[in-house]
């Protein structure tokens, strides 16, 4: 595994240590069916991504997760007008 934003490989995946303060960041779906620019990174990861760096600072156990969005009616009717998958269209 590794993380979008540096490219850097994830050793084992992060767990819950009991004792310790444990927080887990969620984001909304950035969605892909339009043109991508910055404003599709600002309102969706961005925020998300420099708190869970700031908490992981500060020595907090950080877990931040998101998704895509591969299943959604947009992205699928994207898909079928490129000819190709929903995965491709997620992936690009």
């Amino acid at each position: 595994m590794t993380d979008i934003f540096t490219g850097d490989v994830l050793k084992s995946p992060k767990l819950r240590i009991p004792g310790k303060r444990n927080i887990l960041i969620t984001s909304d779906l950035p969605y892909v069916n339009n043109v991508p620019h910055l404003g599709n990174i600002i309102g969706c990861v961005l925020s998300a991504d420099v708190f869970e760096r700031f908490c992981r600072l500060r020595g907090r156990n950080a877990v931040y997760i998101c998704g895509t969005d591969e299943y959604g009616t947009a992205t699928e009717t994207k898909a079928l007008e490129e000819n190709c998958t929903p995965k491709d269209i997620c992936d690009k």
